[in-house]
Formats: C-alpha cells, sequence, structure tokens
C-alpha cells in the first residue's frame, strides 16, 4: 500500500492528533494547575514534609514541562488540518492544476511540521509525568523512620510503581510492560472480493453510468449537429 505514489501525506494513527489534543490540551494544563498549587502550598506553609524542598523542585520542573506541552501542542494543532478542509477551502483546486499542486505540498509540509511539534509536545509531557510523580511521591514521604504509617507506606510504593511503569513506558517508545501496553492485534478482516470495494464504493457504477449517458448525449448532439448541417446543404 506505501509503495504506491500517494496524494496525501499520512500518518499512523490516522487520528493521533486527537491523542495530542487530550495530553497536551486537557491532561497537562490539569497537573500544572496541580503542580503551581502545590508549590505555593509548600513554600508559604507552615507545616513542610520532610523532603519539600526536593519536592518542590520536582513541580518545578513538572510545571514548567507540562507548559512547554501546552504550547508545542497548539503549535502542532495548526497545522492539522485534513485534506477535505484543504479542499473545502479551495474549490478551484478541482479545476486549476497549478492550485491542486499547491494544496498538496503544503499538506505534505505541514504534516512534517505537525509531527514534529507532536514529537516535542509528548516527549514534554512525558518528562513532565515523570516529574510529577516523583514531587508526589517526595511530599508523603514521613518525617520519622521505619515504620512508616502504612497510609503513606501505600502511597510511596504505589508512587515507585507508577514511577517504574511510566520510565519503562518512555524509554521502550511503549513497547513495554507488555501486561500493560498490548502491542499491535493479529487480527485480520474477513475475505471480501475486491476488499469490499462494491460496498465502500458503491458510486462508481453510478458514475460508470453518468459518464456513459454523457457520451451518448455529445453522440446525439453530434448527429443532431450534423443533421444540420446536411439540411442546409441541401436547401442551397
Amino acid at each position: 500500500m506505501d509503495e504506491l505514489p500517494r496524494v496525501w501525506n499520512r500518518r499512523r494513527p490516522i487520528n493521533y492528533p486527537k491523542q495530542t489534543e487530550i495530553a497536551g490540551g486537557i491532561a497537562a494544563p490539569l497537573l500544572v494547575g496541580f503542580s503551581l498549587t502545590t508549590i505555593a502550598q509548600l513554600v508559604i506553609g507552615q507545616d513542610h514534609p520532610w523532603l519539600f524542598e526536593y519536592a518542590i523542585a520536582a513541580f518545578v520542573i513538572a510545571a514548567v514541562l507540562l507548559v512547554n506541552t501546552v504550547q508545542f501542542t497548539a503549535t502542532a494543532l495548526g497545522y492539522a488540518a485534513t485534506p477535505s478542509d484543504r479542499l473545502d477551502y479551495n474549490p478551484e483546486a478541482a479545476f486549476i492544476p497549478y492550485i491542486l499542486r499547491t494544496v498538496r505540498e503544503r499538506q505534505w509540509e505541514e504534516m512534517e511540521l505537525r509531527a514534529k511539534y507532536t514529537r516535542r509536545a509528548l516527549l514534554c509531557y512525558n518528562y513532565g509525568l515523570l516529574a510529577f510523580l516523583a514531587g508526589l511521591g517526595l511530599i508523603i514521604v514521613p518525617h520519622h523512620r521505619w515504620p512508616w504509617p502504612w497510609g503513606q507506606f501505600i502511597g510511596v510504593v504505589v508512587v515507585c510503581i507508577a514511577l517504574g511503569a511510566e520510565g519503562a513506558w518512555i524509554f521502550s517508545a511503549a513497547r513495554w510492560p507488555r501486561w500493560l501496553l498490548p502491542t499491535s492485534s493479529a487480527k485480520r478482516p474477513d475475505p471480501l472480493e475486491g476488499d469490499g470495494a462494491d460496498y465502500l464504493f458503491a458510486h462508481r457504477e453510478a458514475t460508470e453510468v453518468a459518464d456513459n449517458l454523457r457520451k451518448c448525449v455529445e453522440l446525439l448532439e453530434r448527429i443532431a449537429s450534423a443533421g444540420e448541417a446536411f439540411r442546409g446543404d441541401d436547401r442551397t
């Protein structure tokens, strides 16, 4: 499929701009707000956790990275126009070849730009999550030595597991741990004649009929024109 010349530049998954929009437009701002609120509380509060200074540093790093995630996401989505959107804004492309060529060139260029900004957004988002989880773990470490209160002990264990899973996710490019991140399915589509083209593109036959009718009309017009010319010759 990818060996054939393509009209549009495309990437998998097809709907990956929605993933970027959710990460950079919803999750990142919420985490930024929580990080900034926690930083303010740790700075001006009286009762500090044991490792609050390290927690402040972790939350600051998280907030900065997540703010950059929002910025990169906004820029990436600015290049997320679909081919149908581009053709709707440039209807002349259906009749003027150089306009169609320009639309295609811009789509290929902007798809590459969108991919680059998306990679930067996801990079900032992933490392921002690591810093956020680190700060979350640091603020719940108790002051006194072992044994810790059960609530704080379980919280630290859960945060450590989340940090390990997130680190594996990031550094394995979302391929590990296998129990958490399923790989591509081996499921194959049911065999259909012509891969279901008759169901998907049922208008093809109608288009052929319309083309045949148009040719018949053109032929009849030529016959009528020839008949008029013949009668005019007879009159002379």
